[in-house]
This record gives structure tokens, sequence and C-alpha cells, in this order.
């Protein structure tokens, strides 16, 4: 008798001309063209063997030029996902994390959509943390501006700001650019309390991703790598009567972010304490905040600290990375470059560090201190590609040459970023004399 019990409905939608609806569907690889499969495929011995291939079909320098049209141009988003889902997935500590998306009521998968990445607070909690929850809760703060919310987790007092923690945060945007329509200049990360202070932690190695960081009642304590904060602007909200993270102390480590050159818009509450709904309840602010700070891709000027004694998830790829600029490996170089802003700031003049300018016409300045090798990542947004690039390192001459779409660059890089906007044609790695 049960299997008859939906007839009804099924005959009401028929006689009023309606289809029934269409259950909902997840991410499928197999959709996409072989590019993309590459791109998102997760086990790397598998995604070498696609690159062979596809390797043997973009082979020429026209085939390549087209290879990266046709990854600017994105993967064909379906509808019909689920607006809201939580997956779990293990990280590289042993755990197993969870994230969560939330669609806005108007997503379109032929419009791009902004993103707000939220680190939730009270991280000495236990399994699985509160990401679904605070992501849909405070997320409230993006609602009219129809953005995704995706909250992940951590739980057991495992900071954000930990290897296997920052890279589940990047698995979980990874996801759901696969799955939805993305505008990749509009993707931001806040957080409240402890997600707070994970905020500015993240940053430090994941700048490449955001537009900009709104951490809310927390402090930057921990941070190592103040260089990397200032890839980005930060509007940091914190409440004046705040008994945990008290204003005093608050306020003194942001102005030596100032002081460090780090763009950081400090907004105190006075009458707030240790309130996680300030995000929400300044919205408007918020939202203003947002609308006036999309993302460069390929900003002229870009500079990067390296933290050498990192492993694992933080010696490579992306904290190795800042948008176009890739510092390969540290270690002493015959040359190394003064850099006169360190001194009374929070700027480390031990780690190795890197600055790379775009100057009029294909010529970049670099200047590297504790740098061997580094790696231009070339975008015919950026470059001339009918006539030569120039790299200068510490003012000598490194490389002259013509740098042309090819393919194997195209694609290992497409797999490391995954981003429509940072799509690059060559690279050109140059060693430290």
């Amino acid at each position: 008798m049960h299997r008859y019990r939906f007839l009804p409905l099924l005959l009401s939608l028929l006689i009023l001309g309606l289809a029934p609806p269409a259950p909902a569907r997840d991410y499928n690889p197999k959709m996409h063209k072989p590019e993309w499969r590459y791109i998102d495929e997760e086990d790397d011995a598998e995604a070498e063997k696609q690159l062979e291939k596809l390797l043997k079909r973009h082979g020429t320098e026209r085939k390549a030029a087209k290879l990266v049209d046709l990854l600017k141009k994105g993967r064909p988003y379906a509808g019909g996902l689920d607006s809201s889902k939580t997956l779990e997935v293990p990280c590289d500590d042993g755990l197993k994390r969870q994230f969560t998306w939330h669609l806005p009521s108007r997503y379109n998968p032929k419009k791009p959509h902004g993103v707000l990445v939220f680190l939730h607070g009270a991280i000495s909690q236990g399994p699985p943390g509160g990401g679904h929850h605070e992501s849909a809760s405070i997320g409230k703060a993006v609602d009219d501006l129809h953005y995704i919310k995706v909250g992940p987790s951590t739980y057991s007092r495992h900071e954000w700001g930990e290897p296997a923690v920052r890279k589940h945060i990047h698995y979980a945007l990874d996801q759901v650019k696969q799955r939805f329509n993305v505008d990749e200049n509009r993707v931001y990360i806040a957080g409240d309390s402890d997600g707070g202070r994970g905020t500015y932690a993240v940053v430090e190695t994941e700048a490449t991703f955001y537009a900009a960081a709104i951490p809310t009642i927390g402090s930057p304590g921990g941070v190592t790598r103040f260089l990397n904060l200032r890839g980005l602007p930060f509007l940091a909200i914190n409440g004046a009567k705040d008994g945990l993270f008290k204003i005093d102390g608050v306020t003194q480590a942001v102005e030596s972010m100032k002081k460090t050159g780090i763009d950081v818009d400090f907004r105190v509450i006075d009458d707030a304490g240790h309130d996680p709904f300030l995000l929400v309840k300044q919205k408007k602010e918020v939202v203003k905040f947002i609308d006036e700070h999309p993302r460069d891709p390929l900003p002229k000027l870009v500079e990067w600290h390296l933290d050498p004694a990192k492993e694992g998830y933080e010696k490579g790829f992306p904290a190795n990375t800042f948008r176009w600029i890739r510092i390969d490996e540290a270690g002493s170089a015959a040359s190394n470059a003064t850099f006169d802003d360190e001194s009374g700031t929070l700027l480390r003049s031990n780690f190795p560090r890197i600055r790379a300018e775009k100057a009029e016409g294909n010529v970049v300045a670099v200047k590297t201190r504790g740098v061997k090798r580094f790696t231009v990542l070339v975008s015919d947004e950026m470059f001339d590609l009918e006539k030569p690039i120039e790299i200068t390192v510490n003012g000598k001459p490194a490389f002259l040459g013509p740098v042309v779409p090819e393919a194997r660059a195209i694609l290992e890089e497409a797999r490391r970023f995954n981003d429509r906007k940072l799509v690059f044609c060559n690279r050109v790695t140059v060693e430290v004399e």
C-alpha cells in the first residue's frame, strides 16, 4: 500500500502540467571535460595519468593558448544540487572534520556568486564542531549579497592555524568551487572569537584566494608571517567590553599591524562584549566593506614570507605562493636584498622574503633575501606574450626571453589554483645568483 501513497500527488502535478520535483544531485566529475576532471581529481597518481593524455591533446602552442581560454571559461555548473549539505572528510592529522555549504535562495548556476568562508568560535567543543550552525546563523550578515556560505569545522582545541586545519579550509573552498559558480574575486573569510583569531592565521598562508578578511571578536595572536597579511584588507570588529579578547591588547596588536603596512579598518563597538553576533549586528558596515573590496587577482606588486621551519602543507603550495609569485626553495644565496621596512614592525627579518613588481612593459623587478629559487607565473593578462619577458633579481639581469603558452604549466597550475581568474600560460623559474 505504501508504494501508492504518492500517487495522488503525482496525478495532481500531471493534471496541473507540472513536473514532480527532481531529487537533489551531487557533483559528478564525469559530466565535465577531461581537463576539468584532471583538475578535480583528488588522487595524485591518477591525475598524473590523466595529465599525460592531456599533454598529447594540447601539445602545440596554439592548442595550449586555446586551453587557457577553456579554463578561464570554467566548468558547466549543474542546477538542482543540495542547497545545504554537510560533508565529512579525513584530515592529515588523522581526524575527520566536517564542512557545510549554504546556498543563497537566489542561487543561479549561470551567474557567479560571492562566497563567505566562516570560521566558528569555541574550538574546544567536542566533535563535530560548530561550522554548520555558525555559518548559517552568523553568515546571515551577507544574506543581502546572496553569497554562498561555507562553514568548515574544527574541535577539541585544534586551532584554525594548524596545518591540517588550514588544509581542511582550503579543501572545503575547493569543493564548493567544483560544484557551484563562484566569483573567485569575491571570496571573503571571516570568523568569530577563536574563528576571528583563526581568520588572521589562515590568511598568512591562504591570502591568494581571498579578497578581504573580517575577523570578529578575535586578535592576531599566533601569526608569525605578518608580511603575508599585507596582501588583503581587513575589517576587524571587536567589543569594548569583551572580557575574553580584552580591547587594550587587541588595540595594541592592531596598531602594530597598521605600522607594518597591513590595511586594517578597526571598529570598536563601545557597548559590546564578547558577542559573536557582532558580524550580523554590523551587517550594514560588513556589506559595504565587502562591496568596496573585490580581489585584484594580478596586482602589480606582490610580496611574501616563507617560514623555513614548516613542513607538509605549510611548506609547499599554497603557503609558498602569493598570486603570481612563488618561493620554490629557501636558503642562503650569493645575492640578498636589503628591505628597509622591517625595523620597528612585526616583520621577521630572519624569514626568506620575496618582493616582485611588474614594471612598464614586460619587465619584472624582483628582490629576494634567503631565497635560492623562485617562479614567476605568467598570465597573458599581465604580459604581452608577443614580446620577450625580462626579470631582474636584486638589481641584476636574471632572465630575458620569449614565454609562450605551454600545456604542462597551464594544467599543473590550474590544478593547484582551481581559480578561473588565476589561469597562467606558463612559468619562469629563476635561480638566484
